[in-house]
């Protein structure tokens, strides 16, 4: 009976421990980190974003095309737990790639050239491109994009850091 109590209280204790080591997005230092896809210098805190893999390591990018070419080029995508991407209008939220929504707009030019931001939500992206433009579109076809415009004929981007 006792055993039984401290193997429940034990599994307790191990799935509290568990839950708070959950992988999460790391602070991006903007200005010297390095973007682990095209090795630019990631400098724009609208478009920093990352990939954090099963044991917590951040994988930093300074565009959105950069993290999805890196999610196409990654030879081992079952280490990778989430990618994350900030909310262009509130740049401290990070949103899960998959979850956001992605505005392509020639007129919010991003660090890469192909004019990607991420919002939390649909409403803020088409609140967005009521007022510059362009099309909404799933993290899906940013990777579709990068797939067309970069892979496909080994381009890696326009970067346009100022």
């Amino acid at each position: 009976m006792i055993f039984r109590i401290f193997l429940t209280i034990s599994a307790a204790v191990y799935l509290i421990i568990l839950a708070g080591c959950e992988p999460k997005p790391q602070p991006i230092n903007y200005g010297s980190d390095g973007c682990e896809y095209c090795r630019m210098t990631i400098t724009e805190p609208g478009f920093g974003s990352q990939a954090v893999n099963n044991q917590g390591r951040a994988y930093k990018f300074d565009s959105v095309e950069c993290m999805a070419a890196f999610d196409l080029t990654n030879e081992n995508p079952e280490n990778i737990h989430s990618k994350w991407v900030p909310n262009f209008l509130n740049r401290d939220e990070w949103v899960e790639a998959n979850k956001a929504v992605y505005l392509q707009s020639e007129n919010l030019r991003s660090p890469m050239g192909l004019s990607l931001s991420a919002y939390a939500d649909r409403e803020s992206a088409e609140e967005m491109r009521q007022e510059h433009g362009g099309e909404i579109i799933g993290y899906d076809q940013v990777k579709q994009i990068v797939e067309r415009e970069w892979l496909s004929n080994g381009n890696i981007g326009q970067h346009t850091h100022h």
